[in-house]
């Protein structure tokens, strides 16, 4: 049995009403965003989250055309779409970060397999100036005032993250 668009958008604006569309509709979007998300749970509880907060903030400006489960499944989509080209840059900035040479883009076939597990067995420090760095894509001065350093200390402690990431990723330390 379908759900009626119409009514729900009428009754959707009140608390009871936006409980009952919610209790209708939240098993529809969560398991279509856990089959993108390939089964991550967490992923898709995330995004379930923001599509429906999307949906919040949509009522709030008087919108009760977007209670509508089509709608709902159109932004958790967007929001998957979001996520996912969000960790592609990211994993090829940091392939850029853990390249051999940094002067020179790598080709995807030049970069070490696991890469992103190696960043997490960096040092802390390491760790953090490097996803701020090529992840979050801060310029260097900004990523010397997140962490509270000068900014010559903040490119050595660059240089010094990249170097480990080489060690670690089988590059050496002079490769």
């Amino acid at each position: 049995m379908r759900a009626d668009p119409v009514g729900d958008n009428l009754q959707v604006a009140s608390p009871e009403g936006f409980a009952r569309f919610y209790r209708a509709h939240l098993p529809t979007v969560y398991g279509y965003l856990v089959r993108l998300a390939g089964g991550d749970r967490a992923l898709a509880e995330d995004l379930c989250q923001d599509t429906w907060f999307a949906l919040t903030r949509e009522l709030e400006r008087g919108r009760t055309d977007r209670a509508d489960v089509r709608w709902l499944l159109t932004v958790a989509r967007s929001r998957y779409l979001d996520h996912a080209r969000r960790t592609a840059l990211g994993r090829r900035r940091l392939r850029l970060a853990g390249a051999a040479d940094s002067r020179a883009a790598p080709e995807e076939s030049d970069v070490p397999d696991g890469l992103l597990s190696l960043v997490e067995q960096l040092d802390p420090a390491h760790r953090v100036v490097l996803l701020l760095r090529y992840v979050e894509d801060l310029p260097v001065p900004a990523v010397a005032e997140v962490i509270g350093r000068s900014l010559p200390a903040t490119h050595s402690l660059l240089a010094r993250a990249r170097d480990e990431l080489r060690v670690r990723s089988g590059g050496g330390p002079d490769a």
